[in-house]
């Protein structure tokens, strides 16, 4: 699988907090789509370093890319992250080059609502916490009818990451979840039921660095911190959720997915940041109200999306 066989590429904004998996992200939406901007929320680490992350995954990848910072921190929820397994900074214990670049803007959702009305069928593609789609939606609501599409890498119908039952991004930020959610249908969940199954080892670290480029050798040594704390777990490799993200959007027939209908879990004592997807048949649900319906992806061919996620690293 080549990049020969990809959809038009897609205008895409990028909202992310990297992160291990946002930066590959980043340098896989340059090459296989029309990377018009970055927005960067506090996630994984806080909001310094997500943007200064941003700035720097740009500047070694040589990307003339706009980036804006956005949210602090959740709308009510504690600020949480997820230094334990992306690091203190965020990105591992890769050295990165001094900045030679600031932010465009400290206002995300400014940029948001402008970039949907202004960008031709826009696809957003949210891969971090959910407060700047939120915020965004709150400012204007009809934000989902300007866009072309709509896909978070979050959530999950069958498993946590997190907890049993959530996963990181909505978990960080559920009272922000709800709202999209709820607001913003219908919106793709590339969700842990299929970037569990999207994983990158010491192979394909080795196929990124044999590229010899800066922005190659960077996301290698991103691939190696991952793949070690993985293995730390007990695992054999590392799955690049936001990457995959990407490829759902620029090779959507690598991927299958379903509708149903999906809600945010925000009082269970346990079940917290739970996405709540109803599989039912579609005979129960109309039994009962139901929350709006949105596109769960459950599968990829997992080989051709690793391979597509290596192919745009070294070539970035």
């Amino acid at each position: 699988m080549t990049s020969d066989t990809m959809s038009p590429r897609p205008r895409i904004v990028l909202d992310c907090d990297p992160g291990l998996d946002d930066a590959i992200a980043i340098l896989t939406a340059a090459h296989f789509g029309e990377l018009v901007g970055i927005t960067t929320v506090n996630g994984n680490v806080g909001i310094e370093h997500t943007t200064h992350n941003a700035l720097a995954t740009a500047q070694i990848a040589g990307l003339d890319v706009p980036v804006h910072r956005g949210a602090a921190r959740p709308l009510i929820a504690p600020t949480m992250d997820a230094a334990r397994i992306h690091g203190a900074t965020g990105l591992g214990d890769v050295t990165l080059p001094g900045l030679t670049r600031s932010v465009d803007s400290e206002d995300a959702v400014a940029f948001l609502c402008d970039t949907a009305r202004s960008v031709d069928d826009l696809h957003l593609v949210a891969v971090g916490p959910l407060t700047n789609v939120a915020l965004a939606l709150r400012h204007d609501p009809d934000l989902r009818s300007r866009l072309g599409g709509l896909t978070i890498m979050g959530g999950g119908a069958h498993a946590g990451n997190v907890t049993p039952v959530a996963e990181f991004n909505v978990w960080a930020d559920p009272e922000a979840a709800a709202i999209v959610f709820r607001e913003a249908a219908p919106i793709t969940m590339v969700g842990l039921d299929v970037t569990h199954k999207v994983l990158l080892g010491g192979d394909e670290a080795a196929r990124m660095r044999s590229a010899g480029t800066p922005a190659a050798d960077f996301a290698a040594g991103l691939l190696d911190y991952a793949y070690d704390r993985c293995r730390e777990y007990g695992l054999d490799a590392a799955p690049v959720h936001d990457a995959t993200a990407i490829i759902a959007v620029t090779h959507p027939h690598l991927f299958r997915s379903s509708s149903h209908p999906v809600a945010v879990e925000l009082h269970g004592e346990h079940t917290r940041g739970m996405t709540v997807t109803d599989v039912r048949p579609a005979a129960a649900i109309a039994a009962a109200p139901a929350p709006p319906a949105h596109d769960v992806v459950w599968d990829a061919d997992a080989q051709a999306v690793i391979d597509l996620i290596v192919e745009a690293v070294v070539n970035s």
